[in-house]
C-alpha cells in the first residue's frame, strides 16, 4: 500500500516561519520608526537650542545700542519726569523687540506669505509676559534686573559662584548705588575704590576717577589687548534664561547664563582721532607729511590714509569705513582695503597669532560698540542741565560732554568798546574758592583793571591788544595766573583752578556773538607766557569759542612725573595741557618763519563725514598755511591718567561677555 506524505504539516511550518519573519520585520520597522522619531526629536531639540543661542546673541547685540542710549537719556535735562523710559527694564524691553527674541520669524515676514492659520513648527517661539521671564539679577538681593558693580553690593562681590570672576567695582554714595540698580548710571561721582584693585594697574587712591587698565581682549583696536590704557569701567551683571516659559512644549530644560555688561569711559588718548572724517598722511595740497612720528593708534568715524603712513605699535580703527593707500603699514605689514572680508580677516589673525585686528571697524567686532561723545562746536558753549533732582543721573549730559561746562574758571566778557570795536572793557572772572563753590570778581577799565603800562598792569593776567595782524585780542598771560589767584585770598589752588573758559556774553548790548569761522571784526584770544607750566601740577586746559592764537612757545619745560603714575623712568614729562577753540593759529604776525614743533595728541571737534579733518594742516597768524617743511610733530598715545589734561574729549567702549565657570574677568 502506498503512503502519501501529509502536506498540512509542511504548510503549518511555513506559516510559522512567515509569521516569525513578519514579526521580525515589524519589529525592525518599529525600531527604525522609533529611532527616526528619536532622531527627529533630538534634531528638533538641537534646533531649538541653536535658536535660543541665536536669539540670545541677537539680544546681547541689541543691548549694545539700547543701554548706552538709556545711560545718555538718564543724564539729560528733565529725564526724571519720565524716569522709567531710561530704566534697565526699558533697555531690555527694547532690546527684546529689536532683536526679535520672542519669535524665529518676524510677523511682518510671515504676513507676506499670505497663508491663513499658519502654524509655526518652531516650538522655541515664545511670548514674554514680562521682561522678568527672561532677565534677572545674577545674585539675589537688592532691586531691579541687574547687579550694579558697586562696592555696596557685598552679596555680589562675595558670591562664591561668580564673585572672584568680576572686575573691581566702583564706589559711590548709597543714592547713586540704588539708582544704578534701576538705571544705567554714568557719573563723575562713581569712582574707583581703594579697597578693590583687581584689574587696575595704578593705585585708586592716587587716580580715583580714571585709572590704568589692560586693554580688554576684544577685536576693536583702540589699543592692543593687554596694553595699558586710561579708563573707568562701569559694569553690571545680569542673567538670561531662555525657554523657561516653554518647557512643557519643548521638553528642554532651561539654561541660565550670567553676563557682564561694561561701559568703559575712555578719555581720548590716541595720537590722532576724530568723530567725523579724518585723512592722514598728506596735507591738503598733496604734500606728504615729512616730519611726523606716530606712536599709537588712529581712530575716526571715517578714516582715510594717503601716501606713506606707517604705524609701528598702533592700530587703525573706525566706526564706519576705512580707505587705505597702497603704502599704509602696521608693524611692517601692508594694509589692504579688503582687510575686513571673510577669509582675509582669518588669514591675518592666523598670521599674527593673536585674536585682534590691526585694523577694525566698530560694527564688525562682535559684542562691542565704540561711541565717541564728541559734541562738535557745542563743546565750546555753555548750556546747563537743570537741577540734579530733575535728572535721573547726578551728572548732566552737558556737564559731561562740553568742555565749556567743565572749566573751573571763566572769563565772561560783559562789555566792549562798541559793537564795531570788540575790545573788552569789562569782564567777570569766576573761580573756585578754597572753601568750595564758585564766586567772581568784576574787572573794569579805569576802575580795577589796569592797562599793561599802568601800575599793576604788567602782573595782571588778562590784557587787551591789537595784534600785529590787526586783530583785537584778549591776551592771557599764563605765567601771571598763579600769583593772581593767590592775591584773591580765597581761591583754591591750581590743582582745582586748572581750567579756563573764555567767552563773550553776547546778550549784552555792546557784545557780539562770535562767528565761526571767525571774522576780522571778532575778538580773538592769544595765549602767552606759557613756556613753563610747572606750577600746574594737574595740568591746564583752556577753552574758548573765539579764535585762539598761540603767541609764544607753550609748555616746553619738563617736570618730574607724578609718583606712582606708571610712567617709565627717564621719560620726558610735561604738565598735560589741552586747548579747545573753533580755530587755532600759530603766531601773531603776518610773516611766520618759525618752525612749529609739538608733541602729544591731535583731536578734532569736526563731526562732518564729508569734510576731512587733516591734523597737520596748520595755519599761521596771517591765516596762511604753515609750510609742511616747518612742521615737526611727535604724536604719541597717553598711557597714564597723569598725562590726561583736565578737559578732554570722551568715548564709551561698550562690551558684553559671558561669565564662564572657571574664568575671570579683568
Amino acid at each position: 500500500m502506498k503512503t502519501i506524505p501529509s502536506k498540512r504539516s509542511q504548510g503549518m511550518v511555513s506559516t510559522a516561519m512567515v509569521i516569525t519573519i513578519a514579526f521580525v520585520m515589524i519589529a525592525g520597522l518599529a525600531y527604525t520608526y522609533r529611532s527616526q522619531v528619536r532622531a527627529l526629536e533630538g534634531q528638533s531639540k538641537s534646533q531649538i537650542k541653536i535658536d535660543y543661542t541665536q536669539k540670545e546673541d541677537a539680544l546681547l547685540r541689541a543691548l549694545l545700542h539700547t543701554v548706552p542710549n538709556k545711560a545718555i537719556g538718564a543724564m539729560q535735562r528733565d529725564s526724571a519726569i519720565n524716569a522709567e523710559e531710561y530704566s534697565w527694564a526699558k533697555a531690555f524691553e527694547e532690546a527684546i523687540a529689536l532683536s526679535n527674541a520672542e519669535t524665529a520669524v518676524d510677523a511682518d515676514i510671515l504676513a507676506d506669505f499670505e497663508v491663513e492659520d499658519l502654524i509655526s513648527a518652531n516650538t522655541g517661539d515664545t511670548t514674554f509676559t514680562s521682561v522678568t521671564d527672561l532677565v534677572s539679577r545674577a545674585v539675589p538681593g537688592g532691586v531691579g534686573l541687574v547687579n550694579a558693580g558697586n562696592t555696596r553690593d557685598t552679596n555680589l562681590m562675595l558670591n562664591a559662584a561668580i564673585g572672584d570672576k568680576l572686575p573691581a567695582p566702583l564706589e559711590s554714595n548709597n543714592t547713586i548705588y540704588e539708582s544704578d540698580q534701576s538705571y544705567p548710571i554714568i557719573s563723575f561721582s562713581k569712582v574707583h575704590s581703594a579697597a578693590w584693585t583687581k584689574g587696575l594697574l595704578l593705585s585708586p587712591a592716587d587716580y580715583p576717577l580714571y585709572n590704568q587698565y589692560p586693554y580688554p581682549n576684544i577685536r576693536f583696536g583702540y589699543a592692543r589687548p593687554g596694553d595699558p590704557f586710561v579708563a573707568k569701567r562701569n559694569w553690571w551683571v545680569f542673567s538670561l534664561t531662555f525657554g523657561s516659559n516653554d518647557v512643557n512644549e519643548t521638553g528642554i530644560g532651561t539654561l541660565r547664563k550670567n553676563y557682564l555688561l561694561s561701559i568703559w569711559e575712555v578719555p581720548s588718548q590716541l595720537p590722532m582721532s576724530a568723530a567725523g572724517f579724518m585723512s592722514v598722511g598728506r596735507h591738503a595740497d598733496g604734500t606728504a607729511w615729512n616730519s611726523a612720528v606716530m606712536s599709537g593708534g588712529v581712530f575716526a568715524d571715517r578714516l582715510q590714509t594717503e601716501g606713506n603712513v606707517a604705524l609701528t605699535d598702533g592700530l587703525f580703527s573706525a566706526r564706519s569705513s576705512m580707505n587705505f593707500s597702497a603704502n599704509t603699514t602696521v608693524a611692517g605689514q601692508t594694509m589692504t582695503n579688503n582687510f575686513n572680508e571673510l577669509g582675509v580677516r582669518e588669514t591675518r589673525e592666523a598670521q599674527s597669532g593673536e585674536d585682534f585686528f590691526d585694523a577694525s571697524l566698530g560694527g564688525d567686532v562682535g559684542r562691542v560698540a565704540f561711541i565717541p561723545l564728541n559734541s562738535g562746536q557745542d563743546f565750546l558753549f555753555r548750556q546747563g542741565d537743570g537741577t540734579n533732582s530733575s535728572r535721573v543721573s547726578p551728572t548732566g549730559w552737558n556737564d559731561y560732554t562740553r568742555g565749556a561746562e567743565q572749566a573751573q574758571m571763566w572769563v565772561r566778557i560783559y562789555e566792549m568798546v562798541s559793537t564795531s570795536n570788540q575790545t573788552p572793557t569789562q569782564f567777570r572772572f569766576y573761580y573756585q574758592r578754597s572753601t568750595g563753590g564758585r564766586t567772581y570778581v568784576t574787572y573794569e577799565r579805569g576802575v580795577n583793571w589796569p592797562l599793561e603800562a599802568e601800575s599793576g598792569g604788567d602782573t595782571f593776567p588778562f590784557q587787551t591788544s591789537l595784534l600785529p595782524i590787526g586783530r583785537n585780542a584778549l591776551i592771557v598771560y599764563l605765567d601771571r595766573m598763579p600769583a593772581f589767584l593767590a592775591s584773591l585770598g580765597n581761591a583754591a589752588d591750581l590743582e582745582v583752578n586748572n581750567s579756563l573758559y573764555i567767552f563773550p556774553q553776547s546778550s549784552q548790548s555792546t557784545v557780539n556773538a562770535p562767528n565761526i569761522p571767525s571774522t576780522a571784526q571778532d575778538l580773538a584770544v592769544s595765549i602767552r607766557g606759557g613756556e613753563d607750566l610747572s606750577a600746574w601740577t594737574k595740568g591746564l586746559s583752556v577753552v574758548t569759542n573765539l579764535r585762539m592764537y598761540i603767541g609764544q612757545s607753550l609748555n616746553t619745560v619738563p617736570v618730574t612725573p607724578p609718583a606712582n603714575a606708571g610712567i617709565p623712568a627717564g621719560t620726558d614729562y610735561f604738565p598735560p595741557i589741552s586747548l579747545f577753540a573753533p580755530e587755532k593759529r600759530f603766531g601773531e604776525t603776518a610773516m611766520f618763519n618759525h618752525p612749529v614743533e609739538f608733541a602729544g595728541q591731535l583731536n578734532s571737534l569736526n563731526t562732518s563725514d564729508t569734510e576731512a579733518f587733516r591734523p597737520l594742516d596748520l595755519r599761521s597768524g596771517s591765516d596762511d598755511t604753515v609750510s609742511p617743511d616747518r612742521i615737526e610733530a611727535d604724536l604719541k598715545m597717553i598711557h597714564s591718567p597723569a598725562e590726561l589734561p583736565p578737559i578732554h574729549l570722551m568715548n564709551w567702549l561698550v562690551t558684553i561677555e559671558e561669565i564662564h565657570k572657571g574664568t575671570t574677568s579683568n
